[in-house]
């Protein structure tokens, strides 16, 4: 039978006992007591320690206990999870090298949308809507873009100098707040940094809202590939 070719209503119903099946299987095969470290004390499907048996858990989704932090390691880069929401299908995390006591810390791993593809296991965005087929997807994170150049930049929209938190013996240093093309950098200017948060960051932030923006950290999704091989999954989940 071809789903595809399913009046709407039908095809919803369908779609509905599928999903139903697999979250019913998912639950028989994978449970398992709920894990915890330091703060986070609900880690269950599709997250697993690492130390957990293997029957618990997704492996795509390891999580480590280190120093009483949960940690997740993403693309080589090392995470402090903040926060699950199995709600909303949500995980939150800071890059470990992020200090609360020093606005001089910087991410340590550059991170971006170009990182992620379909198959990935994580994902930057969510959708919202009645199906699928007239769904919205919107962002969970935006970009922060730490950027250096020859000379002092003014007047240049939604950028914060990073002073006196980061200086740099030549040039200047400031932040750019969301995507950037190429086109908008100047020649005397380079990237040195890109990374992601879910905090709030308005046109008139100083550094130090920047900074509590990365010790907020940045919001990811496990919702695109919590079930394997189909088109209808972001269907089926997307209003959970």
């Amino acid at each position: 039978m071809n789903i595809r070719s399913l009046p709407s209503p039908a095809r919803f119903i369908v779609l509905l006992v599928l999903g139903s099946c697999c979250v019913a299987c998912h639950s028989k095969d994978h449970h398992c007591e709920p894990s915890s470290c330091g703060d986070i004390r609900n880690i269950s499907y599709p997250f697993r320690l690492n130390h957990d048996p293997e029957k618990c858990g997704d492996s795509r989704y390891n999580l480590f206990c280190e120093n009483n932090l949960t940690v997740l390691y993403l693309y080589s880069g090392k995470y402090n999870v903040r926060s699950i929401n199995y709600e909303n299908y949500t995980i939150r995390v800071v890059d470990a090298n992020v200090r609360e006591d020093n606005c001089a810390s910087l991410p340590r791993y550059s991170l971006a949308s170009y990182n992620f593809s379909d198959e990935d296991p994580y994902s930057m965005f969510l959708r919202r809507g009645n199906t699928f087929w007239d769904s919205e997807r919107f962002e969970l994170s935006k970009p922060i873009i730490f950027i250096t150049c020859e000379t002092r930049q003014v007047n240049e929209p939604l950028s914060v100098d990073t002073a006196p938190c980061i200086d740099v013996s030549s040039g200047h240093s400031f932040i750019n707040i969301g995507s950037l093309i190429a086109s908008d950098l100047r020649d005397s200017c380079r990237i040195e940094l890109m990374v992601l948060t879910s905090s709030w960051i308005g046109t008139n932030s100083s550094y130090i809202d920047i900074h509590d923006g990365l010790l907020y950290g940045f919001e990811l999704s496990w919702l695109r590939s919590y079930y394997r091989g189909g088109y209808w999954r972001e269907l089926f989940d997307s209003n959970r």
